[in-house]
């Protein structure tokens, strides 16, 4: 597809709402309604609205890479040493047992009693640089993944278990400052104690061993930013609020008063049987009123989740799951008919560890930070989306204009007829005198039925075959296209097979609607479902003459952006599709009567 034609079509569209604001948006508001926006975006600005759980530092692109696997009997190092640093590191690229005692070693493990662990190096080789970013898409790269380091692993063996570990990286002579960039990650019993951060100096770790949860560094910038046992998100979206929660096992299994090994693996049964219990637990417990009233809960999803450098990530069946770092996931969906005025989610449940609970509230165009707490357990979301002029998207039907229609009166008709019976045209028929009577009769009730409606139209024998005006047909696909993706935007099935019908015909509704659910599936995210936040139509080229019912079919090229928005960030999904679609005018509405994908692409 040409970059001219593309340059076209973008011209020919019309400007389309957005849910973003523009500063035209803002004319004639009073000064004192300015500055109370203001102040709510600089709050905005200064919150952590990134789109991940984690905060992005760049430390694990550093030159070399360290991960710390903390375990009960023994702690693992895996390195990779880039080239840059190699003098830094040269004792530790030895294989063999390492000797302690030895000023260079290196990056160095030590006690709490300051005794230095000794670790035994068992892999020393070239290999290519981990893939391991969580940087946005936009964030420039520093280091290509891929790019060849030295890879070492060593281990320790633990015959007790410090209370503390301090974690010293080559210095510069003279100075207690690394001698090389490191980027690094701690991980006790699988929980990341921190994000990516830099070692740039000796860093002491404080070791939890009862529930390595709360293993934390002394230095308090060194830290994950999902800390906390307990965390709740309130979505509002045009037809949908959802409570979703993230909390460990270990506090909700008490509130549950429910059995739940705390040692050792939990099999793939013991986990089906748990979460059997915690969704319906999860639904008798909400608490969620929309408009003054009692909201009916459906159960989205309930699953064991982990904590990663990217965020929050479903656990499949095959990773390690244990009572101290099992994560569960709940999503209670409530149905709404467009964007509720009032909504209000109520937690009960607090102990010792759990007191303040962070909350996060999203709408369309604002996301806040609360703490709930046990004096203040209540979430409270008000619509001020009037306030920045936001507006849900329409789902219209897009009149046609087809071709010229032959009109004829529908009551003249049948009053015509009437008049050529009782004028003698009935026996010509060798109609009897009854049977033409009643005939009579007929003709006129059906004229006064109908003649409210009035007339009616036909298609036009003598009329030349419709040309499609190129600026109309994008516009016109522009629009179904918008309102298909638009229809999936509600929950409920019947809700988005009416929606589908205002844009498409027949069966075709039942297959658009089953081939976009699978398309719009991110597995990634555990099977969550992609909102579509953008439809654009790139190329759009009329193949061949339109048929006797006036029915244009054109080879169409477009492009969407969906996200998934849980657990307090979002996922994005970019796809480009080419397909056939063949429109015509139904009901004096254009309708889609047939799309066949050619070509379906996922975009970095």
């Amino acid at each position: 597809m040409s970059d001219i034609r593309r340059r076209r079509v973008a011209r020919f569209l019309p400007y389309l709402p957005c849910n973003g604001v523009s500063v035209a948006h803002f004319a004639g508001w009073p000064v004192a309604r300015l500055l109370c926006l203001a102040l709510t975006l600089l709050a905005l600005a200064s919150s952590p609205v990134s789109s991940h759980l984690t905060r992005y530092t760049g430390a694990e692109r550093s030159s070399t890479v360290a991960e710390i696997w903390i375990d009960a009997d023994r702690i693992v190092l895996k390195l990779e040493v880039g080239d840059l640093d190699r003098e830094a590191f040269d004792t530790l690229l030895a294989t063999g047992p390492v000797d302690p005692s030895e000023s260079e070693l290196g990056l160095a493990l030590t006690a709490g009693d300051g005794t230095p662990l000794a670790g035994t190096v068992r892999v020393v080789e070239r290999r290519p640089r981990t893939a391991r970013s969580t940087a946005p898409q936009a964030e420039p790269v520093r280091r290509a993944d891929g790019q060849p380091v030295t890879y070492v692993e060593v281990v320790y063996d633990l015959e007790s278990r410090p209370e503390t570990l301090t974690l010293t990286p080559p210095a510069r002579i003279g100075s207690s400052e690394a001698a090389a960039e490191i980027g690094f990650i701690v991980y006790h019993e699988t929980i990341p104690v921190i994000d990516f951060q830099y070692l740039k100096r000796p860093e002491t770790l404080r070791l939890d061993w009862s529930d390595p949860w709360y293993s934390a560094f002394a230095n308090a910038d060194l830290k994950r930013h999902h800390d906390a046992p307990l965390m709740t998100f309130l979505y509002i979206e045009p037809y949908e609020v959802r409570f979703e929660v993230l909390m460990r096992l270990k506090e909700l299994a008490a509130w549950m008063q429910m059995d739940v090994p705390d040692q050792g693996l939990m099999d793939a049964d013991t986990r089906a049987r748990m979460l059997e219990r915690i969704g319906p637990f999860m639904v008798r417990q909400s608490q969620v009123r929309i408009d003054g009233k009692t909201a009916r809960p459906l159960l989205d999803r309930v699953e064991f989740v982990r904590v990663t450098p990217q965020g929050i990530q479903s656990l499949d069946a095959s990773q390690r799951l244990t009572l101290p770092t099992a994560l569960v996931g709940v999503i209670l969906a409530y149905i709404t008919t467009g964007p509720p005025q009032d909504v209000t989610a109520n937690w009960t449940y607090f102990n010792e560890r759990v007191a303040s609970i962070p909350a996060t509230v999203i709408d369309p165009v604002s996301r806040l930070p609360y703490d709930v707490t046990e004096a203040e357990p209540v979430l409270r979301w008000t619509n001020l989306l009037d306030e920045y002029n936001y507006r849900v998207a329409a789902i219209d039907a897009i009149a046609a204009q087809a071709g010229n229609r032959l009109e004829f009166s529908v009551p003249g008709v049948l009053l015509c007829l009437a008049a050529a019976l009782i004028a003698g045209f009935g026996s010509h028929l060798r109609l009897g005198g009854v049977v033409r009577v009643g005939a009579i009769a007929l003709l006129f009730a059906l004229a006064v039925a109908v003649w409210p409606h009035g007339r009616a139209a036909v298609g036009n024998p003598f009329e030349p075959p419709y040309r499609f005006p190129e600026v109309e047909a994008i516009q016109v696909l522009q629009g179904l296209l918008q309102n298909t993706y638009r229809a999936f935007d509600f929950r409920a099935e019947a809700d988005v097979y009416d929606k589908l019908a205002v844009s498409a015909s027949g069966d075709l509704v039942t297959e658009i609607y089953l081939q976009n659910r699978r398309r719009l599936v991110m597995q990634e995210q555990g099977g969550a479902r992609a909102k579509v936040q953008d439809v654009q139509l790139l190329d759009a080229v009329q193949v061949g003459p339109p048929t006797r019912r006036q029915e244009f079919t054109f080879r169409c090229l477009w492009r969407i952006t969906g996200t998934v928005n849980h657990w307090g960030h979002s996922h994005q999904r970019r796809n480009q599709y080419e397909a056939l679609i063949a429109i015509r005018p139904v009901e004096e509405t254009w309708k889609i009567t047939a799309l066949d994908v050619t070509e379906e692409q996922r975009l970095p």
